[in-house]
C-alpha cells in the first residue's frame, strides 16, 4: 500500500529522516510556476477586457453586475 510518510530508514546504524517540502523547494516552486502563471492570467484578463469593452462593445467581469 501507498504510504504518504515514509518510516525513516537506517544507514550503517544513522536515522535517514523521510524527504519533506523545505521553504527552498517553495520558494523555488513559487519562482518558477506560481509567478508565470499569474503573469499568463493576468495578460489573458487584460486581453479578454479589451476584447469586450471595444471589439464587443459588452461588459466583461464582475463590474457587469454593479450595473
Amino acid at each position: 500500500m501507498f504510504r504518504l510518510r515514509r518510516m525513516p530508514e537506517r544507514v550503517h546504524g544513522h536515522v535517514i529522516p523521510a524527504p519533506r517540502l523545505t521553504r527552498h523547494a517553495l520558494r523555488r516552486f513559487l519562482l518558477w510556476i506560481g509567478a508565470p502563471a499569474l503573469l499568463l492570467l493576468l495578460l489573458l484578463d487584460i486581453a479578454l477586457y479589451f476584447a469586450f469593452r471595444h471589439w464587443l462593445d459588452a461588459c466583461y467581469g464582475i463590474l457587469c453586475l454593479a450595473r
